[in-house]
């Protein structure tokens, strides 16, 4: 199945539960601790519990978006000496219910381990407790495990928080703080980076942030950092649809490199650590700096994060067992014949379909997700030494290379068919449908997405340390050519 267009996945979660499903265990690095008051009010209830043999019950209260949810369930982050992890109760409000819940985690506590668990009961907000469950929340927090509780009680609206701390005062005497707490957010200076870093990790890829410019958004024109967070969401998600709407459906850019290098090479230093193969736009951008193409693109930053996104920009390595049998078999007769001479046998349409599925462009095309770090092995040693005697005595230029084009367009027009069973529209060295003014090497086109591919041919081991510029600065290229095309940069620059 074709991989989806990045673009129909970027989102930016503004609450806390959909960024915890979106990016699990990786959320806790876009925590950062509330105000120092708060702080100081959880440092006085975990020393209250402690000293008293008694849990405690502790309402909170502060305008939605403050991090109400994100403070009660991650307590253990901002104070691990003085909180365990926290359980997030949702059940029927009793001492039962409340001690059935607590009991997975304090069964797996040393025996020694003091602190104070936290029990989050936050799924009653604007329906505080009743006479009888509060009646049932101080058994609980004088009995069994109960004792060494704090059960949070978040609550928007400050009246029913005074009303709910007033209830549990009538039952339960002296309580050692004082009830209802107002809790406060991440400072307003932090939510800036916390956008940012949101971006990136939600969507796993870097500088996404430059879609939009983070600096019109004033952190005090807003009341809290969730509704700081909720309108650069909203706006975001216009941007993302605008993008879309750029072309009448969307397009797809793989660069690939034609070479006798093995693996991905010095290709991995300019491509993204999360998404494999996806161009990296700081990483292009330090690599030539100092180029015509380098300078020009540092003063467009953001349409170059656009121009990426909005291609969904890869590229890739084609390694000597797939392009030699792509063009022993595909390729024009004058190559057929160099390879014939130098011994290289012909394959099968299905062999050489074999290849490419198991490569990292195959790969890639078919929608499968593939991790940075994955053992990819080394091409056949023969393949290396024919593509080197190959590149030398027959070469790529004086037009070779589009008649290689060509063999590779067959080569994918196959496969792709082979496993769809259906038709598959391709074409080489001509415009796209659709789109008359961008004439990729090679295009694939469907009724949901046209796939281009821009070919580059290499003789030797090239995709090395001392070419990171050059293939750099031939990547940015391709990308402002991509740009001028679809009309977002001018022809004059």
């Amino acid at each position: 199945m074709p991989q989806q267009h990045v673009l129909e996945t970027l989102s930016l979660p503004s609450r806390y539960e959909p960024l915890v499903e979106r990016i699990g265990p990786e959320v806790l690095r876009l925590l950062v601790p509330p105000g120092r008051s708060t702080m100081e009010t959880l440092e006085e209830a975990a020393a209250a519990v402690r000293s008293l043999g008694e849990g405690l019950f502790l309402p909170i209260h502060a305008p939605s978006g403050t991090g109400k949810t994100t403070l009660a369930e991650n307590l253990t982050l901002f104070q691990g000496s003085k909180f365990t992890t926290t359980v997030s109760f949702s059940g029927e409000v009793s001492s039962a219910a409340l001690t059935t819940a607590m009991a997975p985690l304090t069964s797996d506590l040393a025996a020694n381990d003091t602190r104070v668990i936290p029990i989050n009961i936050d799924h009653r907000e604007s329906r505080p407790p009743t006479a009888e469950e509060i009646s049932e929340i101080k058994r609980f927090l004088r009995q069994g495990v109960g004792r060494r509780a704090l059960a949070i009680w978040p609550e928007t609206d400050p009246g029913l928080a005074a009303s709910m701390s007033a209830s549990y005062r009538g039952v339960s005497g002296v309580v050692p703080l004082d009830l209802p707490v107002a809790v406060q957010g991440p400072p307003s200076d932090t939510w800036p980076a916390l956008a940012e870093q949101t971006l990136q990790l939600a969507n796993q890829i870097d500088s996404l942030d430059r879609l939009l410019d983070l600096t019109e958004y004033e952190p005090s024109a807003f009341r809290s950092i969730g509704d700081y967070l909720r309108q650069i969401s909203t706006d975001f998600n216009k941007r993302r649809l605008e993008l879309e709407r750029a072309t009448s459906r969307p397009v797809r850019l793989t660069i690939l490199w034609v070479t006798e290098t093995s693996g991905h090479g010095i290709l991995a230093s300019l491509t993204s650590s999360a998404r494999f193969g996806m161009l990296d736009p700081s990483a292009l951008l330090q690599a030539c700096a100092d180029s015509v193409i380098g300078q020009w693109w540092s003063g467009h930053r953001g349409l170059l994060v656009q121009t990426i996104v909005s291609l969904d920009a890869h590229v890739f390595a084609v390694s000597p067992p797939l392009s030699l049998a792509v063009i022993r078999r595909y390729g024009p007769e004058e190559s057929q014949k160099a390879l014939t001479d130098l011994g290289f046998n012909n394959r099968t349409p299905a062999e050489v379909s074999t290849y490419l599925r198991r490569s990292d462009l195959g790969r890639y095309v078919a929608g499968e997700q593939r991790s940075v770090a994955e053992t990819r092995g080394n091409p056949a040693e023969d393949a290396r030494v024919v593509f080197d005697a190959y590149a030398a005595y027959h070469g790529f230029h004086a037009g070779k290379d589009k008649k290689l084009n060509r063999a590779f367009a067959t080569a994918l027009q196959a496969t792709l068919e082979a496993d769809s069973g259906h038709p598959v529209e391709t074409g080489c060295e001509s415009a796209l449908p659709f789109l008359p003014s961008l004439v990729p090497d090679v295009w694939v086109d469907s009724t949901d997405l046209a796939h281009c591919f821009e070919l580059t041919y290499r003789k030797g081991e090239y995709l090395v340390s001392k070419n990171r510029s050059a293939i750099a600065q031939y990547c940015l290229t391709k990308l402002k050519n991509y740009a001028r095309s679809l009309g977002w940069v001018g022809g004059d620059e």
